[in-house]
């Protein structure tokens, strides 16, 4: 049986009525880790083969390096994790903002148990437990799909790769279809509330003027150029939020922020580059609103 670590019942009903406010940064980090990778990181495997091996049982997974980056994206320093072995077994316990889950993971072949058994389970007990925050947990409700198979080789047709590739595309742009509708219906709502005239020069979150650069009389600026301004704030929010882990989270939000095509941010547009600076400002926001949950149910402030 498989054991998950939550909260007494009582101290959570106690947290949700006197400390309401403090929940919606959570609810909106369970948003983002809630939706689907980007299907270059879907890998299909067969698994029930049919009685005359024509046929297979697709299973979509990601690897386990995809579930870290996204929580390094949306979590920062925040999420951390340890394991316990239970028998065979390993208990994976996921924190994140001092809220823990746990799940259970073995090995899932007989050739695993004898050479990688450990890596097999603990990588299976760690997705597990993400799935408890709903990181991953859509790829189990894929619909369960046949395809052909090759008793050979032990792999897919390049015809069922197609079809599987198809369907988790599918699944991909109708999520960010939504989610791109939600966000354009919310902006909508913003232009027609109504606004304080503009100030004569723009503030940071700090209240510091923004420094802006001069502009060419012809007003022609290059379409990916990313203003110095901009870039030095996107620096500065990260090496705050992350410190010596920047560069790499960095890397890993280009890399997702362009769909595999870049790992650097001078090939990011304007637009790109002021997406991921609201983002860690939203982030930033949390960390200073959240309270650190401790195992015993107190919060400090």
């Amino acid at each position: 049986m498989i054991t998950y670590s939550y909260y007494n019942r009582s101290f959570m009903h106690y947290m949700r009525k006197s400390q309401a406010m403090n929940n919606n940064p959570m609810n909106e980090i369970l948003q983002e880790l809630r939706k689907p990778f980007h299907p270059s990181h879907i890998t299909w495997k067969p698994g029930m083969v049919s009685k005359d091996q024509g046929k297979a049982l697709a299973l979509a997974y990601a690897d386990l390096r995809a579930y870290q980056n996204r929580l390094d994206e949306i979590c920062g320093m925040d999420w951390s994790v340890t394991y316990t072995p239970w028998g065979d077994r390993i208990v994976c316990h996921l924190t994140i903002q001092g809220i823990t889950r746990s799940s259970s993971g073995e090995p899932d072949s007989q050739s695993e148990r004898s050479e990688i058994a450990g890596t097999s389970a603990e990588a299976q007990a760690f997705k597990r437990a993400c799935a408890m925050f709903g990181l991953g947990r859509y790829l189990y409700n894929l619909p369960s799909v046949w395809v052909e198979y090759d008793p050979t080789t032990r792999q897919f047709t390049d015809k069922a790769k197609a079809k599987l590739e198809g369907i988790i595309v599918q699944h991909y742009r109708r999520t960010v279809t939504e989610d791109t509708e939600q966000s354009q219906a919310v902006a909508i709502q913003r232009r027609e509330t109504p606004v304080e005239a503009p100030k004569p020069e723009t503030t940071l979150e700090n209240n510091e003027p923004e420094h802006v650069e001069p502009q060419p009389e012809n007003d022609e600026v290059a379409p990916n150029a990313t203003p110095d301004p901009l870039r030095e704030q996107f620096n500065q929010l990260g090496e705050s939020l992350y410190g010596e882990q920047w560069a790499q989270v960095s890397r890993h939000n280009v890399e997702r922020i362009t769909g595999g095509k870049a790992v650097e941010t001078g090939a990011l547009t304007t637009e790109q580059i002021q997406k991921l600076v609201d983002g860690m400002k939203k982030l930033q926001r949390k960390r200073q609103t959240a309270p650190v949950l401790q195992q015993n149910g107190h919060a400090v402030a």
